[in-house]
């Protein structure tokens, strides 16, 4: 998946993608990312949104990525694109919540 090389080539650690098909109707598959700085969430993001706009896809909503967050979202739809602190990822524990579904590599 385009999106999590993204992430993976910004350095953003512990990049999981769920397939989330028979487990919601909110999204077919959620990514998951841990960047060690608020620069380095921008950064992630960034590389996502560019590498999707470059094929058509543009996020239907983000939140503000401001200094003192802990968790940067971006929504495409098909796809939704956590990036959290190491504090943040720990603190939502998305990986639990969303345990149902299916894990994919990233290759």
């Amino acid at each position: 998946m385009k999106a999590a090389k993204a992430l993976d080539d910004k350095k953003l650690e512990n990049i999981t993608i769920l397939d989330l098909d028979g487990v919601t109707t909110l999204s077919d598959y959620f990514i998951l990312a841990t960047a060690s700085s608020s620069p380095q969430m921008r950064a992630g993001s960034d590389a996502v949104y560019k590498e999707l706009k470059e094929e058509g896809v543009l996020p239907y909503a983000e939140n503000d990525n401001d200094p003192e967050s802990v968790w940067y979202l971006s929504d495409y739809g098909f796809l939704v694109v956590h990036i959290f602190t190491e504090e943040g990822r720990e603190y939502y524990n998305l990986d639990k919540l969303w345990h149902e579904a299916k894990k994919i590599d990233l290759v």
